[in-house]
């Protein structure tokens, strides 16, 4: 299976865009139990990438002498 690769500029930008898209699922379908769910999923998982990053990045320079 050949794997696949972003290019670095959309690898970066993908945490906005998955918050953006949540928060655009929240004004769209916030009275939809499901739209607000989806919403609220997107919104985390860009959280949650950008702590893991920021996380391996500390860990990466506390390993640099």
């Amino acid at each position: 299976m050949q794997k696949m690769w972003l290019p670095s500029r959309l690898y970066q930008l993908l945490p906005l865009v998955y918050l953006l898209a949540g928060l655009l699922m929240l004004a769209i379908f916030g009275d939809d139990p499901l739209g607000r769910l989806s919403g609220f999923l997107l919104c985390a998982a860009a959280v949650l990438i950008w702590a893991l990053r920021a996380h391996g990045r500390s860990k990466a320079k506390a390993r640099k002498p």
